[in-house]
């Protein structure tokens, strides 16, 4: 009688292969993973930037002030207009439902004005900022008292939000990286907005 054939195992080419293979599968699983991640955070940060208009709109109504938004390539920022100094002032946390937001990730914002595409920049960050201990004492303000203050607060906002109800119309395109399909917010001058995605 003949002895059974001892099991082949494999060899080390067929197991690098595997590995390969296992190394590619799970490398695409990842990069899906994360640009669905990030395609759920620009969409959110669009519902919330909708939400935010129409809570201006409405400030802007009952207060009768003049209210603006400022874009940068990640983030953007609310301001009013003080009629006292002739300037644009950033809102303190009197608004705290409007207070700067910043993109999650690596997402990117591109702005339309008038079917045109606006150069944004990259800055400045809205700083989160403290009142000292004596500023307190003095302001008789809470020790919980926040102040956002932009970096420069010179640059005029892109869009306006007017105590007539009216809002400069735009379309901000939203993406979780650059180059990357998102989704588009377009701004009737009545305020409307719809949300249009990105084919692929």
């Amino acid at each position: 009688m003949s002895r059974p054939a001892a099991g082949r195992g494999f060899t080390l080419l067929e197991l690098l292969v595997v590995l390969f293979i296992i190394g590619i599968v799970t490398a695409m699983a990842t990069l899906s993973i994360g640009t669905a991640t990030s395609g759920k955070g620009v969409e959110k940060a669009a519902d919330q930037l909708a939400g935010q208009l129409t809570l201006v709109r409405e400030e802007a109504s009952i207060q009768g002030r003049e209210f603006g938004l400022t874009f940068f390539t990640d983030r953007y920022a609310f301001s009013t207009f003080d009629f006292e100094n002739g300037r644009w002032q950033e809102l303190g946390d009197d608004a705290e439902a409007l207070r700067p937001q910043r993109l999650p990730g690596e997402s990117v914002l591109e702005l339309e004005l008038d079917g045109r595409s606006v150069v944004l920049a990259s800055g400045p960050t809205p700083a989160l900022t403290e009142r000292s201990t004596d500023e307190k004492d003095k302001a008789g303000d809470p020790p919980a008292r926040r102040i956002y203050r932009p970096a420069d607060d010179r640059q005029a906002p892109q869009v306006l939000i007017l105590s007539s109800g009216d809002v400069t119309p735009f379309t901000l395109h939203l993406r979780p990286a650059i180059g990357s399909p998102g989704l588009r917010l377009v701004v009737a001058a009545d305020g409307t907005t719809q949300t249009v995605r990105d084919e692929h």
